[in-house]
């Protein structure tokens, strides 16, 4: 994604909205003023009782409460619980030592900028969503 001139990226979830817009166009978040945006995303009001934000590789995203595992990143409800090292009934299936999930390869990784955390593959220097440095964050 290329940043045109008045861009502006959400203090809230960091998506990156047009010029035009005044809110978020993701969160709904006001481009000027607005709340303490690091509790802004847990306040919405489409969250129901039981919802849960993953805690997983610096994902945050919001999964219904009959989810035991995160739609967006694989990561289990309560963190991985094999701490990538374990067996693979507790890492909910992610491989056969569970060192990385279903087509995954060595080197790939995940973008650790807040509100990304999507799967890159080992050859990105930098994330193909954001654009955020493979580095970033000392996650090299």
């Amino acid at each position: 994604m290329s940043w045109s001139g008045g861009d502006w990226m959400c203090n809230a979830c960091q998506h990156i909205n047009f010029k035009k817009r005044d809110a978020c166009q993701n969160c709904g978040y006001p481009k000027i003023g607005g709340p303490d945006p690091d509790t802004y995303r847990y306040n919405w009001t489409e969250t129901l009782a039981g919802d849960w934000y993953c805690s997983g590789m610096n994902c945050g995203a919001h999964n219904y409460a009959s989810r035991t595992s995160c739609y967006r990143c694989g990561a289990l409800k309560n963190g991985y619980s094999c701490g990538f090292g374990g067996n693979m009934e507790a890492s909910g299936g992610y491989g056969s030592d569970c060192n990385y999930p279903p087509g995954w390869k060595t080197g790939d990784w995940i973008c650790t900028r807040y509100g990304c955390g999507v799967h890159n593959y080992a050859s990105r220097t930098e994330c193909f969503k954001c654009k955020t440095p493979k580095s970033f964050g000392g996650s090299d």
